[in-house]
């Protein structure tokens, strides 16, 4: 695992904005209380791996023109990007996502200059063994700094060249804006734009819906989350110095898999010692967390947490579109002894608890019913070291095609402040799940020695 430094060359810092004229005069989204949970709970990062046998010329010459005039033809749709969060100047309490016509997302393009060692440097950072996580840091971009009235900005983007090999884009959001959903509806057209650019037939995703008053508040957890704003900031800080403790050089980042076969197989397997029927996303949540806890070694009679969320859209009383851009997700909650995780039947004990919190979300009349308790027990869980779940297969991020194929590899470093892993649909394999995790390098050992043996003994 090499942790020799990355040479990144930058070839050019531009801003991208929507058409000129094509977007309202100016626009102001209040946040609602879902996105306030967010505001200062830090960004998501993803990095796409697409292969692009091309030098670095032809890419900026033939490539890149289309690559920017695409992002700006989504940035009309999903012009709220190109803007900021701010205090809004009508309320003591109030958020906003502020956009004004001429607003723009930093867009960065850079050459990868080796340095990585290990063989080829694209294909070694483009695959799921474990690799220093510190030679994928300067493959995201940075968001700007905030303006001079304090406003965030949300979006940041940057193409780094492979020359001959590939390319990597690199995404950073600030997730106050929007959850993955919405995240992916914004690459999707893009990706969509940029491959009808270049002379293939693709069609336009269905638009975003803005509209943020269809989130209702009856419970005025707004003003309720407001008050805790700063339980998001103690997170932030908590998780800032993981990750900081964490960059040592020693850190890797890395990919697992199930295959359909190996999820066939554990669902048979807790159907039968657990007496439930389970989804893939039962199971796999399941089996990971078994894996990793026995990679820590956590003494048996501790608690262990698991925390993952899921898309609320649908599961309102009055439904929001598929295609609304904001957040809309609830959390889940488990726990269990690292004993019994770690025992005979674990897997099957994992995946009990994980599929009776999903029912009960399922059954609730409201799935924010009980949202008044979530910042206290947030504020409770970041110092126990919780796992929690960053992405779902849902979100289909090996569709992302600009014209050049379906990425390679879809990595999300940004788990390396969370602690959580990284949760995406298998590319090679319908039906199979991709795991990612950021771990001390020991800690990934052990994870992919249980990983491995589990499915080894899983299959015979």
């Amino acid at each position: 695992m090499s942790s020799q430094a990355v040479e990144i060359r930058v070839i050019e810092r531009c801003q991208v904005s929507p058409p000129p004229g094509t977007t309202v005069a100016e626009s102001i989204l209040p946040l609602t209380f879902l996105d306030l949970l967010w505001l200062n709970a830090g960004v998501v990062e993803q990095v796409f791996f697409y292969s692009l046998p091309h030098s670095t010329s032809y890419f900026v010459d033939s490539i890149l023109p289309n690559l920017k005039s695409s992002l700006s033809v989504a940035l009309q749709q999903f012009y709220p990007l190109a803007g900021k969060i701010r205090r809004s100047p009508d309320r003591d309490d109030g958020y906003e996502l502020h956009y004004v016509d001429g607003d723009a997302v930093a867009f960065t393009v850079a050459e990868h200059g080796g340095g990585g060692g290990g063989g080829d440097d694209f294909d070694d950072l483009s695959g799921s063994h474990a690799r220093n996580v510190k030679r994928v840091v300067p493959l995201i971009p940075q968001l700007p700094r905030p303006d001079g009235d304090g406003g965030k900005r949300l979006l940041a983007l940057q193409v780094t060249v492979f020359p001959n090999r590939g390319v990597s884009l690199g995404v950073i959001v600030h997730h106050a804006a929007c959850d993955g959903s919405s995240a992916m509806q914004f690459m999707s057209w893009w990706a969509a734009a940029c491959a009808r650019a270049g002379g293939l037939a693709v069609a336009a995703p269905p638009p975003p819906v803005l509209d943020r008053s269809l989130v209702k508040d009856p419970q005025d957890l707004y003003s309720l989350y407001y008050k805790g704003i700063g339980v998001g900031g103690e997170a932030t800080e908590t998780m800032a110095k993981k990750a900081a403790a964490l960059d040592t050089g020693h850190t890797a980042i890395g990919t697992f898999t199930l295959g359909a076969e190996h999820i066939t197989r554990l669902k048979e397997m807790v159907s039968s010692r657990a007496k439930v029927r389970c989804s893939t996303i039962v199971v796999t949540f399941a089996f990971a967390w078994v894996c990793l806890v026995k990679a820590r070694a956590i003494d048996s009679d501790e608690l262990s947490h698991l925390i993952f969320a899921a898309d609320c859209r649908e599961k309102l009383r009055a439904p929001l579109p598929a295609s609304y851009f904001g957040n809309c997700i609830s959390g889940c909650l488990v726990d269990l002894t690292a004993g019994e995780l770690t025992g005979e039947d674990g897997v099957a004990a994992a995946a009990r608890v994980i599929g009776k919190a999903i029912e009960e979300l399922k059954k609730k009349g409201d799935p924010f019913e009980d949202a008044a308790h979530w910042p206290e027990k947030f504020k409770n869980m970041v110092s126990q070291q919780p796992l929690s779940v960053a992405g779902s297969p849902k979100l289909k991020v090996y569709d992302m095609d600009f014209g050049w194929g379906r990425p390679k590899k879809v990595e999300i470093p940004s788990i390396r402040y969370t602690g959580a892993m990284s949760v995406a649909e298998s590319r090679e394999e319908e039906g199979g799940v991709e795991i990612g995790f950021v771990l001390p390098k020991h800690e990934m050992e052990e994870f992919e020695k249980h990983f491995t043996g589990g499915l080894i003994k899983l299959l015979h």
